[in-house]
């Protein structure tokens, strides 16, 4: 299974298969049906998996997470294995799960980056990042991973990793049921569960304003807003992989959306046949869509700075025009100037960036 997630992994331009192994994660699964109340075909999967809880306990850790088959074979020091006792430390990962699917409940996960699939995606984004930010930000998870492994052993798998917890959650409530069905309730579980489910709830509702930025960010087409792409988001570099004119790029700013996928025009535009960033996103941030509805669904708007246009200094040119996929652009009299000018459609543009990757003198802005 490590080899096979790798695999694909890797941006090795698998299409619509790239990182597929991201939705063999329940948890992913889970915050994302909640959050967008909307279910797609490849959450069967990962649905799947956790229906197997149920009757396999720590399935997942056993036979299929690749961060906890690479965290077994991190050595630890004697020293490190003395001193560190894990029954000094409560499952935190369950109190994550409750948290992060309450606060799915109301729209906005908590800690879905915190998947253990999606930290290991991540360490592959690395591969087609362009600045060095970025590249240690996406290897940051898995490398913290290791060395909490080596100092702490059992740490993360055993106490703080949400999908373990997630599994250990469907045991006790299994437990839970058959001591009910026997009258025989010894556990506080409906009251932990209450307490987490209130508190994440809470926070869900605050988070909101606090991550709505201002900044002129535009992100991959059909993506949830900019506060809940933060959120949403598992930073596991799908879209980033798939992306046919590499135009996906890693939002590198310090603030809450850290390593979420922003566009940068660069060589490229977006493609007004393809759908994929929206296919291989695992956790919703980026909605699936059929291309045919792309005339729909608006990035920003491309706005030209007339006097720097050709036009403007009796040169000849329409390649904006020429270029735009929605005849959003018309080369019409500017009433100010009394020039022939281009003019953008607001209500036709997409903010595509097809006209400013083709402008000659780079005067096309696309604004989010």
């Amino acid at each position: 299974m490590l080899g096979l997630t790798i695999l694909f992994a890797l941006p090795l331009h698998w299409g619509i298969l790239t990182g597929i192994t991201n939705w063999l994660s329940p948890y992913i699964a889970l915050n994302s049906i909640l959050a967008l109340r909307s279910l797609v075909f490849l959450n069967i999967i990962g649905l799947s998996v956790l229906a197997a809880f149920w009757f396999r306990k720590n399935f997942f850790c056993r036979y299929l997470c690749p961060a906890g088959a690479v965290l077994d074979h991190v050595p630890s020091p004697a020293r490190s294995r003395k001193k560190f006792s894990l029954r000094k430390v409560p499952r935190i990962g369950k109190w994550l799960v409750v948290m992060s699917l309450a606060g799915a409940a109301f729209g906005l996960p908590l800690f879905i980056y915190l998947d253990p699939l999606a930290i290991f995606h991540t360490f592959f984004s690395a591969f087609v990042q362009t600045t060095a930010l970025a590249v240690a930000g996406s290897m940051a998870g898995l490398a913290g991973l290791l060395v909490l492994q080596y100092f702490m052993p059992g740490l993360w798998c055993f106490r703080l990793c949400p999908l373990g917890g997630l599994q250990m959650l469907v045991t006790d409530i299994r437990l839970f049921a058959a001591r009910k069905l026997r009258r025989k309730q010894k556990t506080d579980l409906g009251r932990r569960l209450f307490i987490g489910s209130v508190a994440g709830a809470i926070i869900a509702r605050v988070i909101p304003s606090a991550l709505a930025g201002k900044e002129n960010i535009i992100h991959p087409p059909a993506s949830l807003e900019q506060g809940k792409m933060a959120m949403v988001c598992t930073r596991c570099g799908n879209c980033l992989k798939s992306c046919p004119t590499r135009i996906l790029k890693e939002d590198i700013r310090f603030t809450a959306g850290f390593l979420t996928p922003v566009v940068i025009f660069e060589d490229g535009y977006c493609l007004e046949t393809c759908n994929k960033c929206g296919i291989v996103c695992p956790s919703g941030a980026i909605t699936p869509f059929d291309p045919g509805a792309k005339k729909g669904i608006r990035m920003g708007l491309a706005v030209v700075r007339s006097d720097d246009c050709l036009l403007s200094t009796l040169k000849e040119c329409d390649r904006c025009r020429a270029a735009c996929p929605y005849n959003a652009v018309e080369i019409a009299m500017n009433q100010t100037s009394g020039l022939m000018l281009p003019a953008i459609s607001e209500r036709l543009c997409v903010g595509c960036g097809a006209c400013k990757v083709i402008c000659p003198v780079s005067c096309i802005d696309v604004i989010g």
